[in-house]
């Protein structure tokens, strides 16, 4: 099945407004709901969008609404900027009261079912608590080099930071981890994995790193030249 095929069949449970050669338009079927653009196309931006949502996102369980929470105000714009285009929605971002001693954060929600079922059903997000179950979803392992790229620049703004003198992550998802190290393989960056059991919970965790001129790689590899987010 192809791509435009998932698109139409991730909507499948909800009204179909309109569809042409570019996106298919949707609302809820029942209660009140705005109508939202499901584009067929599958470009960088919404690589990096995906991306956001599996590193910081959460597609809450019982309300098809997700929501991702950052201190970075830019990236949340960017990723608001993204929803505008791609989904034809306006979001809002709030602001959430600022704890003692604590950076300033930052919440967004995508309040769309057509938008929920879009990352559930298409790139495989869970609902609910998902990091330990998390993974790159197989429309981007099967992807070009520059959505790769794209993807990884969107893990790296939400859950990279400084590692080892160098930048990477951590996650508690083996799988997430498995499939990144292939990523940054096929877009030629040499990482240094490691892994090990936080004592506390009992529970493993799996790491990445690599020297933060790489960054640059990913960026170059990317051809909108719009992901300064990182």
């Amino acid at each position: 099945m192809g791509y435009r095929q998932e698109v139409i069949k991730s909507q499948e449970n909800l009204k179909i407004i309109s569809k042409n050669n570019k996106a298919i338009i949707t609302k809820a079927r029942f209660g009140p709901s705005k109508p939202t653009r499901i584009p067929f196309v599958f470009d960088e931006e919404l690589s990096f969008f995906v991306a956001a949502i599996i590193g910081d996102g959460h597609l809450r369980k019982n309300k098809c609404q997700i929501s991702i929470e950052l201190s970075d105000e830019k990236l949340l714009k960017y990723l608001q900027k993204i929803c505008n285009e791609k989904f034809d929605r306006i979001f809002n971002i709030h602001l959430i009261k600022k704890r003692k001693g604590r950076k300033q954060m930052f919440y967004l929600i995508i309040d769309s079912k057509a938008i929920y079922e879009f990352l559930n059903k298409l790139f495989e997000i869970p609902f609910g608590s998902k990091s330990n179950i998390v993974c790159v979803p197989k429309i981007i392992l099967n992807s070009t080099k520059s959505i790769k790229s794209a993807f990884l620049l969107g893990i790296m703004a939400t859950e990279g930071g400084n590692r080892r003198r160098g930048v990477g992550l951590s996650t508690s998802s083996k799988r997430l981890w498995e499939d990144l190290i292939l990523l940054f393989e096929d877009v030629r960056i040499n990482v240094l994995k490691d892994r090990w059991v936080y004592q506390k919970y009992k529970k493993e965790y799996y790491g990445i790193s690599f020297k933060r001129e790489e960054l640059s790689l990913l960026m170059r590899g990317c051809q909108s030249g719009q992901m300064d987010c990182v």
